[in-house]
């Protein structure tokens, strides 16, 4: 009996092993961007793609030399937009806009949004917005980081007279 139980073990372990591991390798990480730094910038709409599993939107740029530079900005997934305020139709091809964003850690004109802002000072948060501080540098806090302090959360409530928290 021992014995049928650990041929049945043997075989059955690297089985679920490859198994898991496929569900790991299926979902990726964020890693590519870098949530320590904030980059802003500001263009035309060229394009928005609004797809499963993250939508982007295109960015043409103008460059310091004069040309113009496409950037690609995750955006998070429609349903994780429409939880944050978004409408498919929200940014349309041709508005100016500006955003705030991670940048990739490849220095590649790429991104992950953290807030984009319309012409008339409409602001529609990405799902970066969530990870870390919006502040100037070094506002900004990695993924899992406790609050800033006098944020509130996990080290109590703000000091009187600092901004209140924005909900998650």
């Amino acid at each position: 009996m021992q014995t049928i139980r650990r041929r049945l073990q043997a075989a059955v372990l690297p089985t679920l092993l490859l198994v898991a591991g496929g569900f790991a390798a299926a979902h990726h990480s964020t890693a590519e961007f870098d949530y320590t730094k904030q980059t802003t910038i500001k263009g035309k709409v060229k394009e928005v793609q609004w797809t499963n599993p993250h939508s982007y939107i295109q960015l043409l740029v103008p460059a310091k030399d004069g040309k113009t530079e496409q950037w690609s900005v995750e955006i998070g997934s429609p349903s994780l937009n429409i939880n944050m305020g978004w409408k498919k139709n929200s940014v349309k091809i041709g508005d100016e806009v500006t955003m705030l964003l991670s940048p990739a850690r490849n220095g590649k004109p790429y991104g992950t949004l953290r807030v984009l802002t319309k012409a008339d000072g409409t602001e529609l948060k990405g799902v970066a917005a969530q990870v870390g501080g919006r502040g100037g540098p070094g506002g900004a806090r990695g993924p899992g980081a406790a609050p800033a302090p006098g944020a509130g959360g996990a080290r109590g409530p703000a000091p009187a007279g600092a901004p209140a928290p924005r909900a998650p």
